[in-house]
């Protein structure tokens, strides 16, 4: 069944997102101060924005409504100069005008269209996990709700240029590291269980992530905030692909000598896969990236993550 909403058409979206029993999917530009209430996702669903500086400063999105879902389970990406809204509840989607605000629920005209065709809601759905790529934690909310300004809506006043071509989604700097198992180095346990330790308090999502480490070479450059897309060789030559995971921390060990650098990932609780298939998702000339140990371009960064979210 499709059909056209107008007026009230949040009381429908807020009724949909409070009794949906399954994770939502929600690519939306805008979500302002009340948005939380206005749209009670529950835990696990995607929820993608606009949470780029501009739409800080200029009060369109307020990462503090961002957190309070984030402290529910909601996992919050941000995509610059998104425009979509679109919104996924179970069986149903929605697609159409409206921003997840107060003034588009007492103020606008918003013209949305409800559908349970399964073509469009596969489609709709597969729009939001393609765009479920720069995450945002508690941390990077927290520093982002130090640019909020309220908005105003008054005429007047100069306009931001328009963009002659869409800006590419910020993403941190991504790694992928070739790890071969194997024990840890004579004399670093304790190190590495105080990094350890320190790794699992900085952890922003225990709930729905493990954390991981591996160590490398002292000199080798990875900084907090960093992702780290891991392929690890078994005893019995299998390459397997763990998930994209955030650097938390790192602790330098030295040796008599030796030294190494241990470095702690937090990653979602999602199996790993096998190198040769992975391959295929992320397409052609992957595999040579991929086993490059390096820093990849931001590129090729977005086809790892997206290829996670197919």
């Amino acid at each position: 069944m499709t059909e056209l909403l107008t007026h009230y058409c949040w009381k429908r979206l807020s009724r949909s997102a409070r009794t949906c029993r399954s994770p939502a999917h929600v690519a939306v530009a805008y979500f302002s101060s009340g948005a939380a209430k206005l749209l009670p996702l529950c835990a696990d669903s995607r929820l993608v924005v606009d949470a780029s500086a501009h739409a800080i400063r200029s009060g369109q999105t307020h990462p503090d409504d961002l957190k309070a879902l984030v402290d529910r389970g909601v996992r919050v990406f941000s995509v610059p100069n998104l425009h979509a809204k679109v919104f996924v509840f179970g069986s149903e989607a929605f697609i159409g005008s409206a921003n997840v605000s107060n003034r588009s629920n007492h103020t606008l005209i918003e013209a949305v269209v409800a559908t349970s065709d399964r073509t469009v809601v596969a489609s709709a759905k597969q729009f939001v996990r393609d765009h479920c790529l720069h995450e945002l934690g508690p941390v990077e909310l927290d520093r982002l709700q130090k640019l909020y300004r309220p908005p105003k809506y008054t005429g007047g006043g100069s306009r931001r240029p328009m963009l002659s071509t869409p800006s590419r989604i910020e993403l941190p700097r991504h790694h992928v590291a070739v790890i071969t198992l194997d024990d840890l180095p004579v004399g670093s346990g304790s190190t590495q269980k105080a990094g350890e330790r320190e790794g699992k308090r900085l952890m922003e999502y225990p709930r729905t992530h493990r954390l991981d480490y591996f160590w490398t070479g002292s000199n080798d450059k990875y900084a907090v905030g960093d992702m780290i897309t891991q392929i690890t060789e078994g005893t019995d030559g299998r390459q397997m692909v763990s998930p994209p995971g955030k650097v938390t921390n790192t602790r330098l060990w030295r040796g008599r000598n030796d030294s190494r650098l241990f470095v702690y990932i937090e990653l979602p609780k999602t199996r790993r896969v096998e190198l040769s298939r992975f391959v295929k998702r992320v397409g052609r000339g992957s595999r040579r990236k991929l086993l490059s140990d390096d820093e990849v371009t931001p590129e090729f960064a977005e086809r790892i993550l997206a290829a996670w979210n197919r």
